[in-house]
């Protein structure tokens, strides 16, 4: 029984850090999307102009759009990237016309960080 015991603690310590994660309907997973990180500060500025009418301001969601607080416990940041690249609706697409490389990798960057 003892034995059962330590066995089962070493086991949830191991994966205590582990959170199982939900990639919605995407299929967005691990280490998808692009591998360069983006820069948090430029992304809030993209965010601000294409994301915080639908997410809210700070991505604290809004009427349409959910809030995206704690999306990096959810999703990595390639998974952010491939989120914001490939979306599903309602979300509006808006890589490659309206927002470039460049710009989908500094907002997943800022939204990482909510």
């Amino acid at each position: 029984m003892v034995q059962h015991v330590l066995a089962a603690l070493v086991t949830l310590l191991a994966f205590a850090g582990c959170t199982p994660a939900t990639y919605e309907t995407n299929g967005a997973g691990p280490g998808q999307g692009s591998p360069v990180g983006g820069e948090r500060e430029a992304g809030s500025l993209i965010f601000a102009a294409n994301c915080q009418t639908c997410h809210g301001a700070a991505g604290i969601g809004g009427a349409v759009g959910p809030s995206l607080r704690g999306e990096s416990q959810r999703m990595t940041y390639g998974g952010l990237v491939s989120w914001i690249e490939d979306p599903e609706p309602p979300m509006p697409v808006l890589y490659p016309k309206f927002l470039t490389e460049s710009e989908v990798r500094d907002v997943a960057a800022y939204v990482g960080s909510l």
